[in-house]
């Protein structure tokens, strides 16, 4: 572990670290909501959505019996470290998607909570509200379009290769691309004379052959 992380001790077997930087999510909270109290009550909700995050990454690759071999938080993001070596290239697709994935559930969810639930009507239920909205819709989506850049340490990186794989799927399962058949050729029309000519050769071609043969059965006869 690094020296500049926090270690949060073994959840499920996993070791899981919290590096400082984590730490600027009060200050992120503070300046979206100007106001203390409310900041408070959304960080619980952001350590969520980093936690969903890379649970969505660890459920993917205990599906696909991978091993798990720690979990880091940052700033904006985290990190699920695994054993690379056991993972085909869809499996490094389908774990960078697992974690966008959980976030997408969780903000479902929370978009549902927000809309049914009558908040207003229990003490401090409207700021919780306003927090829950802001934190785990609004921000929630920002973060899946930050993890979804190909830049950096980004799960962007391996998620946008479903599109190459896809594609090279869908070009070998289609059928070859049968040959262009020639046109065929146009019947030449002879004029009365040329079919009068063609069959006078013929004719004659026939005679002489008939001759030949005739002469030379003879000629044997004869010997």
């Amino acid at each position: 572990m690094r020296q500049d992380s926090w270690s949060l001790g073994i959840w499920g077997r996993i070791p899981v670290s919290m590096h400082w930087t984590v730490l600027l999510a009060f200050a992120w909270m503070y300046l979206v909501f100007m106001d203390a109290v409310l900041m408070l009550l959304s960080i619980p909700f952001v350590f969520l959505i980093f936690a969903v995050h890379e649970l969505g990454h660890v459920i993917v690759l205990r599906r696909r019996k991978i091993a798990v071999t720690g979990v880091s938080l940052w700033g904006i993001h985290g990190e699920t470290s695994y054993n690379e070596y056991a993972a085909k290239p869809g499996d490094v697709v389908a774990v960078a998607w697992g974690g966008v994935g959980a976030q997408a559930i969780l903000m479902l969810l929370a978009l549902g909570l927000t809309q049914l639930v009558p908040f207003s009507a229990v003490p401090f239920g409207g700021e919780l509200a306003l927090v829950m909205f802001v934190v785990l819709v609004k921000l929630n989506i920002f973060l899946m379009i930050v993890a979804l850049l190909p830049i950096g340490p980004f799960d962007g990186h391996a998620a946008w290769q479903v599109i190459r794989r896809t594609r090279a799927k869908l070009k070998a399962k289609a059928p070859p691309k049968a040959k262009p058949v020639p046109p065929p050729e146009p019947e030449t029309q002879l004029s009365g004379e040329q079919q009068q000519e063609a069959d006078a050769a013929a004719e004659k071609e026939a005679a002489d052959l008939i001759r030949r043969l005739t002469g030379k059965s003879d000629t044997e006869h004869r010997g």
